[in-house]
């Protein structure tokens, strides 16, 4: 009896301990861009999806010594053939890692994950040259990408990027650098020929057509493997507010269903005054300038006329009830933050009064009327020039995701 007791706790035991070992699969080690998997590629981003692994409360990124992502995080680690990955958090049921380097070069992995000292079976996966995804607003790998328009805001539907413009990209699944890259490391150089780049060439198409690439690279001041791409919208692209949008790395494609809001590049003025005739004289005159132009009675056809399609410049007459205009500005500022505006006023000379209602709109200027053709036209082209968001340098910037200036 006392050995038949014996060999119950013994078996107790052994369950016991099985049933708090970490558990893997192949289907469960996923590219963190676009939840695809079955295959790593070196330096790609993935998240794993293990049993009876991570903290009950989420643990992010932490930086050794050397300024490298830790390889240990809340007791959690995740190994490729015994090379520790750097960890970028781990919550229980998902943990997000970087594939190491030093796999380049094999066929297939074995990915272990451990916690608390307790490994789980190994999972074998493909290794491959390249697994490109991009990442999207949802981290759904589909819909939206996220990305940015030269300016330096986000790319959406409100904020199409232009034709002939810059874009910014990012994904992750690059495969390996040149100069190779270093696990675990922080993205930091004083030039941008520095930056490592993609062993294989990289190509953007955009609605099927090629876009002309200006950098592919890592992503500044984000981990290694984080790939940044800046590319030139083409000018044949369609337009819309979904517009296809792939990256290719060698012969590597990122999954169908990203996309990107693309809008001609003729700049759209919206003109909002009761006064026909004003009206009227504006459209004619900033129209033969070859804006695209849209005209309002009122501050509700205003906002009706700019939910058809994003405006740049707004030109309201200070003749709209003032809590009008004011609400309908909020709205489309709402809508589009970088909207410029002019009040019009109905005088010859603004005073103190015309100047308060036009700094209330957060007008950029001011017309008069009687108001002159060519300085109505030069000052709209003073306004719409574009000024592309310069790069400044912020110590408290994330690590992951997207983020980084825009090398030029």
């Amino acid at each position: 009896m006392p050995r038949l007791r014996l060999t119950c706790l013994c078996f107790l035991l052994l369950l016991r301990v099985a049933a708090g070992q970490p558990k893997l699969s192949a289907t469960t080690v996923m590219n963190a861009a676009d939840l695809s998997g079955g295959r790593v590629a070196p330096g790609e981003i993935v998240v794993l999806h293990p049993s009876n692994a991570g903290p009950a409360v989420l643990v992010g990124t932490l930086l050794d010594g050397d300024g490298r992502l830790t390889t240990l995080l809340a007791e959690t680690r995740v190994w490729f053939d015994e090379i520790a990955a750097p960890m970028v958090y781990t919550v229980s049921g998902a943990v997000m890692a970087v594939v190491p380097y030093e796999i380049s070069g094999r066929k297939t992995t074995e990915v272990i994950v451990e916690y608390q000292g307790n490994r789980s079976p190994p999972a074998r996966l493909e290794v491959v040259d390249a697994a490109p995804a991009l990442f999207t607003l949802d981290f759904s790998g589909k819909g939206q990408a996220a990305m940015l328009n030269e300016t330096g805001c986000c790319n959406s539907n409100r904020n199409p990027a232009l034709r002939g413009g810059v874009a910014v990209l990012y994904a992750t699944g690059e495969g390996q650098t040149t100069p190779p890259g270093v696990t675990g490391s922080i993205s930091a150089h004083a030039h941008v020929a520095d930056y490592p780049v993609p062993r294989l060439p990289v190509q953007v198409t955009v609605g099927g057509v090629p876009a002309e690439i200006i950098y592919a690279g890592e992503a500044p001041d984000s981990v290694a493997g984080v790939l940044q791409v800046n590319f030139r919208v083409p000018a044949r692209a369609p337009i819309g507010d979904a517009v296809p949008i792939a990256l290719a790395i060698g012969g590597f494609r990122s999954t169908e269903g990203v996309t990107m809001a693309i809008r001609s590049p003729v700049k759209r003025i919206l003109i909002a005054d009761p006064d026909v005739a004003t009206r009227d004289w504006l459209r004619r005159l900033l129209a033969g300038a070859s804006y695209d132009v849209s005209t309002a009675r009122n501050a509700q056809d205003a906002l009706l006329q700019a939910s058809l399609h994003p405006i740049d410049l707004a030109i309201v007459s200070l003749a709209i009830p003032e809590r009008e205009r004011l609400d309908a500005i909020r709205a489309l500022r709402a809508a589009r933050p970088q909207l410029a505006i002019i009040a019009a006023a109905t005088v010859a000379v603004p005073g103190p009064a015309t100047l308060r209602a036009a700094d209330l709109l957060g007008a950029q200027a001011v017309f008069t009327n009687p108001m002159a053709a060519q300085a109505v036209l030069r000052r709209v082209r003073e306004i719409l020039k574009p000024h592309p968001m310069p790069y400044v340098a912020d110590e408290e910037r994330p690590l992951l995701p997207l983020a980084g200036p825009i090398p030029h």
